[in-house]
């Protein structure tokens, strides 16, 4: 993402999530930086951050166990991490880096599939 007010609100959501804050704050601050990916038109982006709210409010925790599906080719070199939740607010920081978009990608569509 490039907008260093959205990165800058990203690392504050992770600090908060590191630190077991409210999942009311950090949802509000999920849709502020959702409405920086809406101006600079980054609908994969946009997406995530909104599923992202909406599967905290469901589980109504920070826990964030999720099964990702990994391809095959990619199998090998992916490391799961001991933290979905910081991980995946870590990768959308640098989502403009092509590996990171690509495991967005793996965990909106897991997230969507467990909420849809």
């Amino acid at each position: 993402m490039n907008n260093s007010k959205a990165k800058d609100l990203l690392k504050k959501i992770v600090s908060e999530v590191e630190n077991d804050g409210s999942i009311e704050s950090i949802g509000d601050q999920l849709m502020a930086v959702r409405d920086i990916a809406l101006q600079l038109e980054d609908p994969l982006v946009v997406k995530t951050l909104r599923i992202i709210k909406e599967k905290l409010e469901e589980d109504e925790s920070l826990d964030f166990d999720i099964e990702l599906e990994i391809p095959e080719e990619d199998l090998e070199e992916y490391e799961a991490p001991d933290e979905h939740l910081p991980h995946l607010l870590n990768l959308l920081i640098d989502s403009d880096n092509k590996y990171n978009r690509e495991e967005i990608k793996w965990y909106r569509t897991a997230i969507w599939d467990e909420l849809y």
